[in-house]
This record gives C-alpha cells, sequence and structure tokens, in this order.
C-alpha cells in the first residue's frame, strides 16, 4: 500500500507511552485507508519528524518525557508555512476546562481524555479517512 495516496490518512503520534504508542499505533492501522507515519515521544523529536513526515493528522499527548504536547502544538499552530494545514488533537489525561481552552486556543480541532476516550479518538480518525473516488 502506498502511504502518499490521496486515500490514506497519514498520522503522527506522539506519546511518551511506549505501551500506549504500541496499542494505539495497531488499533489505528485497523481502520482501512490509516498508516501511522511517525511516532514520537518528545516535543523535538515530533517537530523533527513534522518536517520529514507530511502528515495529516497529530495526535498529541500533553506530558512527554521531553518537553511538552503544548510545545508541538504551538509550533503547529504558529508555523502552518513549516507544516502544512494538518489537524491536531489531544490524547491526554489532563483534561480540566483551562486545559482543553488552552488547546482551542492551540488549533486543537478535538480532545479526548485517555482514561475514557480511546473509543471516540478511533471513532474521529474513523471519520477522517479521506474516501476513494
Amino acid at each position: 500500500m502506498q502511504d502518499n495516496t490521496a486515500e490514506t490518512l497519514r498520522i503522527l503520534l506522539v506519546e511518551d507511552s511506549l505501551l500506549l504508542q504500541d496499542m494505539l499505533t495497531e488499533e489505528l492501522e485497523e481502520i482501512p485507508g490509516v498508516k501511522v507515519c511517525a511516532r514520537a515521544t518528545g516535543e523535538q523529536e515530533a517537530i523533527e519528524l513534522l518536517e520529514v513526515h507530511p502528515v495529516d493528522l497529530a495526535i498529541v499527548d500533553l506530558e512527554l518525557s521531553e518537553g511538552t504536547g503544548f510545545g508541538v502544538l504551538r509550533q503547529l499552530h504558529s508555523l502552518p508555512e513549516r507544516f502544512g494545514t494538518l489537524h491536531a488533537v489531544v490524547f491526554s489525561s489532563y483534561g480540566h476546562l483551562s486545559v482543553r481552552a488552552r488547546c482551542s486556543a492551540l488549533g486543537v480541532a478535538a480532545f479526548f481524555d485517555k482514561a475514557v476516550g480511546t473509543d471516540a479518538l478511533i471513532d474521529y480518525v474513523e471519520r477522517l479517512v479521506p474516501k476513494a473516488g
């Protein structure tokens, strides 16, 4: 399968837990037309990967092994000419209203709570997959 066709939703997964990365990658790639192109555990790694892997969607945790998800979101929001017009969503355990408001101000399309939102995240991704023809 070609990863760069118009029918493929290309994803960057930014999550510091390798176990959760593996689980999410497996679940996401079960969706026809979805490819996890890159995975990062920290802010700088995510930014570097975005420069070499064009993606349509970034799924970002806020707590990372290095830096924060807010740093990634800030870069995506403030430098669209550098990263293109990709969707960004947050998948985090920190869903306080103030955190959600900060994410919204940084252009986040949706917020999913890790404790209860995995199915909602998968449903959201399924709706983003480009339809052939």
